[in-house]
């Protein structure tokens, strides 16, 4: 007679699963109770404690149970090995998708902590940008299901493990039409800036280094003209710049973090030259 016999709740307790869990494994085949008495109770030995241990490793392993049942009935000193060895690369690849994970949630939280210090909104001010580069797919999105449609294929190009949100890399570019009053929408194309490795090459376009007339705008839309576009074409005409090149808007802080669409804030990027 067992010295130490647990019952059904005795060992998931044991081990911090559900009764409902051992009766699954029971039923399996994967782990049967070593004692049932003649009216049905089902007991586990002690010694299943160590059993149920490595099933339990072997799952968090990321093992099916099909995969663990076929190990644990036919398990040697050489399979074992090729196991481990197995499922040890698959964490350290693992590791290596958290780490990388963990790089751009600090940098988005860094990029938040920084919004707080932006110039004051539809102020104008200059900026040199490096070499940048960005997926696109190089079509105006027409209309608005279009636009939603065509950040998400472009997401999908990045290769990413995280979603775009709180980021300051959604956009459009465009031509001088942005600057020109109206209601309509303007042939504006879609964008993410990205960095130049792990998109694909096919979609992806560089953005010469140069310098930009610029200003920070609330409740603005992509692909349409804003009133406070009308500072930064005067600071241009005051300054002897010419406009050289495309037109970037990108937002700085959209839908993802607020529902108040007046807290939206856009940024507004003329890459110029003077004459």
């Amino acid at each position: 007679m067992a010295k130490y016999i647990l019952t059904i709740t005795e060992m998931a307790r044991l081990k911090n699963i559900t009764s409902e869990t051992l009766r699954h494994y029971d039923r399996i085949g994967l782990l049967k109770p070593d004692f049932v008495s003649e009216s049905g109770i089902r007991s586990y030995s002690i010694r299943q404690y160590e059993k149920l241990g490595t099933i339990l490793e072997l799952k968090q392993m990321g093992l099916s149970l099909k995969e663990i049942q076929d190990y644990m009935e036919n398990r040697n000193f050489q399979k074992s090995m090729e196991l481990l060895k197995k499922y040890q690369k698959r964490f350290e690849a693992k590791l290596d998708d958290q780490i990388r994970l963990n790089e751009i949630m600090k940098q988005k939280l860094s990029f938040l902590d920084r919004l707080s210090e932006l110039p004051s909104m539809e102020t104008v001010f200059e900026q040199h940008f490096p070499k940048r580069y960005m997926v696109t797919f190089g079509k105006p999105s027409g209309d608005r299901e279009e636009h939603a449609m065509a950040f998400t294929r472009l997401e999908n190009c990045l290769h990413e493990n995280m979603p775009i949100l709180a980021s300051d890399r959604i956009g459009v570019f465009s031509d001088v039409s942005i600057l020109t009053p109206g209601e309509e929408l303007v042939d504006a194309i879609p964008m993410i800036l990205a960095p130049r490795a792990g998109a694909d090459r096919e979609y992806m376009k560089e953005i010469p280094e140069g310098d930009y007339v610029c200003m920070y705008y609330k409740n603005g839309t992509l692909e349409k003209y804003d009133p406070s576009f009308e500072r930064v074409k005067s600071y241009i005409r005051k300054k002897g710049y010419r406009i050289d090149g495309m037109i970037l808007q990108v937002y700085k802080l959209d839908v993802t973090l607020t529902n108040n669409r007046e807290e939206t804030v856009l940024e507004l990027q003329v890459p110029v030259k003077r004459i």
